[in-house]
């Protein structure tokens, strides 16, 4: 029952008042101190559910059920209002906040969504291009060198260059201490178990091919190949909708990216460094992942949506 109230806590604030209609339109289905319940309101929040929970209200049990979860989110909501708690300050602030983020949303699927589409010719075209990127199975050894600056990772890809020992490099000067005492090995690893950025890289090096210094949110990494497993090709009707969100999903960053830097030439930006440099920040506690759950640096943990 808990579950079930707080799923309909969380579909918006409070439904307003009926709209004017007759009866047979919009009849209404429950009256609280005056406000109304409508068939029109029921519907509106009913369409808010996620697919797996409006299957839970769908017998003659399960629409009254969700009528009270109606009823109780409606007390619950005028007992919050007359205690005053639309004046509390955490409350307006994180009402202040979600209005800033809506709208952010909204700003970006007029200016960036509406523009993006990816043609049957632009994935047939990555398809073919792109074929072998799209294996059943495939895995790859590989080891990396973490570093935190431009400047450090092209000072150990000139070591490699001339020939130094990749493995030592690592544990001299890669910062991710998971991996730096194996010289940076990181195992067999699977599509969608790393950042893209590294994976990109990763799956298209050969056997014993060293990587040019690559960026991602961690760092600069530099990557070496010494294993793979060769898995299943898949076919393009298996991938074309993945490869569509991927060429969609590349094009929108393209033009948010452009988006943004437009933004900031046209507003008169100062960083004040000095003070910004001076912020204390708090230091959080440090929670141990479960055995067998401790994230690689540069890599992201399983879960069912890693993809």
């Amino acid at each position: 029952m808990k579950k079930l109230l707080i799923l309909v806590v969380a579909v918006v604030f409070a439904f307003g008042c009926a709209p004017k209609g007759g009866p047979s339109k919009n009849p209404v289905l429950a009256k609280i101190k005056g406000a109304k319940i409508t068939k029109e309101d029921y519907l509106k929040e009913f369409n808010r559910l996620p697919e797996w929970a409006k299957a839970r209200f769908q017998s003659k049990e399960g629409k009254e059920q969700f009528l009270n979860e109606l009823i109780k989110k409606d007390l619950l909501y005028n007992k919050a209002k007359k205690q005053g708690l639309e004046r509390d300050k955490e409350y307006v602030s994180r009402l202040e906040e979600y209005k800033k983020m809506e709208l952010i949303s909204l700003l970006l699927k007029n200016e960036i969504e509406g523009k993006v589409k990816a043609t049957d010719e632009d994935v047939k075209n990555f398809y073919a291009k792109h074929s072998s990127e799209f294996k059943a199975g495939e895995e790859v050894k590989a080891s990396h060198i973490l570093v935190d600056t431009e400047a450090d990772v092209n000072a150990v890809y000139e070591k490699l260059r001339k020939g130094e020992d990749f493995s030592k490099l690592a544990k001299g000067f890669s910062k991710d201490h998971t991996t730096s005492a194996k010289g940076g090995d990181l195992g067999f690893f699977r599509h969608g178990q790393m950042v893209p950025e590294f994976e990109q890289f990763a799956f298209r090096l050969k056997v014993g091919e060293v990587s040019h210094p690559v960026r991602t949110r961690f760092g600069y990494h530099i990557i070496k190949v010494s294993a793979r497993k060769e898995g299943t090709q898949l076919g393009f009707e298996q991938v074309k909708d993945s490869i569509k969100r991927r060429l969609i999903s590349e094009k929108q960053k393209e033009i948010f990216d452009a988006f943004v830097e437009k933004l900031k030439k046209e507003s008169n930006i100062t960083i004040e460094k000095k003070a910004l440099d001076e912020i204390q920040l708090p230091v959080g506690e440090t929670q141990k992942p479960a055995a067998g759950q401790e994230p690689v640096e540069g890599q992201l943990p399983e879960s069912p949506e890693t993809k």
